[in-house]
């Protein structure tokens, strides 16, 4: 029986390529570095948002730790200031999640995005109260699809992996509920293909998100 789901945001909850691009292509152009078209970032994101800026950076200079961490904070900077441009809920998933809440589930977001853009932009995209917990990248924790963060998520609820259904759209995020024991659910209008969902361990596939009351 579950009795909590864990949400992947971004390409499961809502649509943020057109923001993540935004801010990378600002820190590029600041950097003096070649722009990303979309499909560069899509193949960027999903480990991190440092691993997002090293990949978004010209190859020969993405070993370079300390340049690195200074296009992150650049980068941050400007996806601070446009995170919200274009980015919105995919259809369904708002209606979905709160009859989720209404049959007494807890609901989790769990991202390996910044832990203040993952709160961030949650709470602006879904009324007050709607998730139990919001957590996004902590230095504490290792990013997914290592199950830490999701194993600390299933504890605070007080439930057992078994009964956490997790939602994502990348073959991190089936990673991350195979290793965590959770069913794993892929939905098929995020990021990456439904080749790569099922060969990473998808359990269950939904192309609407309505169809995810089905799993409860």
């Amino acid at each position: 029986m579950i009795k909590a789901v864990i949400f992947d945001l971004d390409g499961t909850l809502a649509y943020t390529l057109e923001d993540l691009r935004t801010g990378m292509n600002l820190m590029l152009e600041e950097m003096g570095y070649p722009l990303r078209s979309t499909e560069d970032i899509l193949n960027a994101v999903n480990c991190g948002s440092i691993e997002f800026v090293k990949k978004s950076l010209p190859e020969e200079v993405q070993d370079d730790e300390e340049l690195v961490k200074k296009c992150h904070a650049c980068y941050a900077a400007h996806y601070t200031n446009h995170y919200l441009d274009k980015t919105v809920l995919y259809d369904g998933i708002e209606e979905t999640v709160l009859e989720m809440k209404k049959k007494g589930l807890k609901l989790a977001v769990l991202s390996n995005k910044s832990d203040g853009h993952t709160n961030d932009i949650t709470k602006k995209l879904f009324p007050c109260g709607t998730f139990d917990h919001i957590q996004g990248f902590k230095p504490e924790f290792p990013t997914k699809p290592d199950p830490t963060s999701a194993l600390y998520i299933t504890d605070m609820f007080g439930c057992k992996p078994e009964e956490i259904l997790y939602v994502g759209d990348s073959n991190v995020d089936m990673e991350t509920a195979r290793n965590a024991g959770f069913f794993a659910c892929a939905c098929t209008w995020g990021y990456r293909s439904v080749d790569i969902l099922i060969e990473s361990g998808a359990m269950a596939l939904v192309n609407k998100a309505k169809e995810l009351l089905v799993l409860i």
